[in-house]
């Protein structure tokens, strides 16, 4: 019994193998900096020295894949981690390396973070490191995390993602390629929010997150951060599902309380050092906003009632009012019909179902209300619109 209490009091320790960033918010630092925040025990090994500022990387220094393996192998074998992130690899030999290590250790959970381009569109993987560790490195994660910019470059698409369907094909296009679960974040489906959508293999399911927008827009480092709070949260115990959800919850918390850190140019640091005062949105305000778009995005064709969606949260209509303004700065009519209009404009541009089909399929009790509807949103018919658009 005592050497299950101890085991269940040790601190987890995360292994991150990813590159240097210099201005230590994003790569290894912030992987650190994150890991410990979360009360885990950050082991490290260096893959690439970046030059960079928070805006774009300059220059790299890769490092060779034997001086990788030296770095690993000694923790593998004095402090094996409970989880492992793989973040950005360089070189085929680098990839083939780290597959060397993980199928001679088999750590339990693996996170592997794919950053092919940057958010300012750069290239940061050539293509054959690109299929090397689609090939090596997906059979053997837990979980794979990609931005959507990231997601599409992989598959070589260059469409835009416009719903909740095609951001999910996207990440089953992904899961097919091995791995137990993808994660895609930074879909743009609903106006001012950013929606992330898990797909799992066994058991086949299907999640989406939907957070606020706004808030990490500028935010350099985010995408790390995440991967990072998710292998802390696998390597605690939390199933999958969970441990996304409570890494988005850290990232978004995180995020908030440092838009007035002064951290950062162009681009807003995240500042992990927990010194700043609480965020103005506390973490159950902010659960409620997620919870509220998360019901919109499962009952928007059933109702646009905002009395349904407060009693839902089981709170009142005034209440929610008062959370989506000081969230998104939106009521939460605004809201709910920002998310229909964007789910009408991919059925009016994506299918063939004539008007009237598509106002019914959206809850509409008449041709007649839906246009009404749609002008007002759009300021022209859906018929008008459609022509636009094809």
């Amino acid at each position: 019994m005592a050497s299950n209490k101890a085991k269940a009091d040790r601190r987890a320790t995360i292994l991150t193998i990813t590159g240097s960033d210099s201005t230590g918010g994003s790569g290894i630092q912030a992987d650190i900096k994150t890991i410990t925040a979360l009360g885990a025990y950050a082991a490290s090994a260096i893959t690439s020295v970046t030059a960079q500022d928070t805006g774009d990387i300059r220059d790299f220094h890769d490092l060779p894949a034997t001086v990788i393996e030296q770095q690993v192998q000694p923790v593998m074998d004095d402090l094996p981690p409970d989880a492992v992130k793989v973040g950005l690899l360089r070189s085929v030999g680098q990839v083939e390396a780290v597959e060397r290590l993980l199928r001679q250790y088999e750590p339990r959970h693996v996170v592997l973070d794919v950053v092919p381009v940057s958010s300012h569109g750069n290239v940061l993987m050539p293509p054959e490191v690109i299929r090397a560790v689609t090939d090596r490195l997906f059979p053997l994660s837990s979980l794979i995390t990609l931005k959507l910019r990231s997601a599409l470059h992989l598959l070589g698409k260059s469409t835009d993602v416009r719903s909740n369907e095609g951001l999910e094909r996207v990440a089953r296009r992904l899961l097919d390629k091995g791995g137990q679960a993808v994660v895609v974040q930074g879909g743009n489906i609903v106006k001012d929010a950013l929606t992330d959508v898990l797909v799992a293999a066994e058991p086949c399911r299907t999640r989406f997150f939907i957070r606020p927008g706004f808030i990490d827009r500028n935010t350099h480092g985010a995408g790390g951060a995440f991967s990072a709070a998710t292998a802390v949260f696998l390597a605690r115990g939390k199933d999958m599902e969970e441990a996304v959800g409570g890494a988005l919850d850290y990232l978004s918390q995180l995020i908030l309380r440092s838009v007035d850190s002064g951290l950062g140019g162009q681009q807003r640091l995240l500042d992990h050092g927990g010194s700043l005062s609480q965020p103005a949105v506390s973490t159950h305000v902010l659960e409620l906003y997620n919870h509220l778009m998360n019901a919109i995005a499962c009952h928007h064709r059933q109702t646009s009632d905002v009395g349904f969606y407060a009693d839902l949260l089981n709170i009142t209509p005034r209440y929610l009012a008062q959370i989506t303004r000081r969230i998104a700065g939106r009521t939460p009519k605004q809201l709910i019909d920002g998310y229909i209009i964007k789910e009408v404009e991919v059925q009016l541009c994506g299918t063939s179902r004539n008007i009237q089909e598509i106002a019914f399929h959206f809850g509409f009790s008449s041709q007649a209300q839906f246009n009404k509807f749609f002008r007002k949103m759009r300021g022209c018919t859906p018929t008008a619109f459609r022509r636009q658009h094809l």
